[in-house]
């Protein structure tokens, strides 16, 4: 008797529970790239302009297809324009695929923080997406379509990626470690710069730096691959150089630095770098010789060179008062004044001085001339 009321009363339970939500995947739309603009029209007070690249599922799992979708909708708030574009596709909006988000340079230079926030808070979007800014707007980024892109969105997933090219031009940014560098004290947000060029061309050689809100500077393509040399350990890349008289282009095929931030008796405090590598020849002028002397004058060249062009780089960044290498999450970490230290390191900033000392040793690769 009482097997058979408990199982009368799992019965009736279980009719009172609601069905599932599920979805079929036929069912949804699958959102592989999102851009935020601000609007052109500022006269219908609406402050976001968003645009979804929906790709277009094939029956044939092996036939490959460029085909996709580009949705724009303007209103007040993103999750109210994502609500609005629902009423203009037959199937549910999903963003668990959704590889890039592009926040367009003029929304960028405003206030990016609650957008930041809203993705990373949506249930449904990863927080492994790769950020950029889009120039000359984020749509017209997401819109453009590479002749050699096969796949929907795939271009921005590889160039920023760095799963395909892997230049050093580009800085690769997920949306975790934006977030991460939005809150954190210490250290500020970067973002590589994409470029819509046309009719089919993105171009992603520049790196945008951010306080905790908007974008303040913007590095050049020279400045960009320092900044992603400091911020990588074996980073590969090629540089020129003048040494007696002849131009040398050299490639690292090893790279390391590492810093320390020293303090005065008199209070003023310095950050030392120290960087090495190794590097070989990849091409010189025709017929001169090379000798173990030529490589010494080319090693010592290349390391004053790389000396300056950082030297350059840190003053840059420190007359933006940004800090993206997180030389004050650096300083945080070494005192334990949690009241006083982030003031101290305010106050110290501005008058920080740089050391760098860079030791570069280049071989020749036995190159025929």
């Amino acid at each position: 008797m009482k097997k058979s009321l408990l199982l009368l009363s799992i019965i009736l339970a279980s009719t009172s529970l609601s069905g599932c939500q599920f979805k079929d995947i036929d069912k949804r739309a699958f959102v592989l790239a999102i851009g935020i603009d601000r609007p052109e029209n500022i006269e219908k007070q609406r402050k976001y302009e968003v645009t979804l690249k929906i790709a277009v599922p094939e029956g044939d799992p092996a036939k490959r297809s460029q085909a996709s979708i580009n949705i724009t909708e303007t209103a007040e708030s993103v999750p109210e324009a994502i609500r609005l574009m629902k009423s203009r596709i037959d199937k549910e909006i999903d963003f668990s695929h959704c590889k890039v988000i592009v926040f367009g340079e003029s929304f960028a230079r405003d206030n990016l923080t609650p957008i930041v926030d809203w993705s990373s808070r949506r249930r449904d979007i990863q927080l492994i997406m790769l950020c950029a800014i889009g120039v000359p707007n984020a749509r017209k980024v997401i819109e453009t379509q590479p002749r050699n892109e096969r796949l929907p969105g795939n271009a921005l997933i590889l160039s920023l990626g760095k799963e395909g090219s892997e230049s050093p031009f580009t800085s690769t940014v997920y949306s975790f470690d934006l977030r991460r560098r939005v809150k954190e004290r210490g250290i500020d947000p970067i973002m590589p710069i994409v470029e819509a060029r046309n009719p089919d061309l993105l171009i992603s050689d520049k790196t945008a730096l951010f306080n905790k809100k908007k974008l303040v500077e913007i590095l050049t393509t020279n400045e960009t691959r320092l900044l992603n040399l400091l911020r990588s350990s074996n980073f590969r890349t090629s540089f020129h150089v003048m040494a007696e008289g002849t131009a040398f282009d050299y490639n690292l095929e090893t790279f390391h630095s590492k810093y320390k931030i020293k303090e005065r008796p008199n209070g003023q405090t310095t950050i030392q770098y120290r960087i090495s590598g190794r590097a070989v020849t990849e091409e010189s002028e025709s017929g001169v010789p090379v000798d173990a002397a030529m490589m010494k004058a080319v090693s010592k060249a290349a390391s004053e060179k790389l000396e300056r062009d950082v030297m350059q780089l840190f003053k840059k960044i420190q007359a933006s008062g940004l800090d993206p290498l997180g030389w004050g999450l650096r300083y945080s970490s070494r005192h334990w004044n949690n009241e006083t230290e982030q003031q101290d390191w305010e106050r110290l900033y501005p008058g920080l001085e740089f050391q760098v000392n860079a030791d570069l040793e280049i071989k020749y690769t036995g190159m025929i001339l």
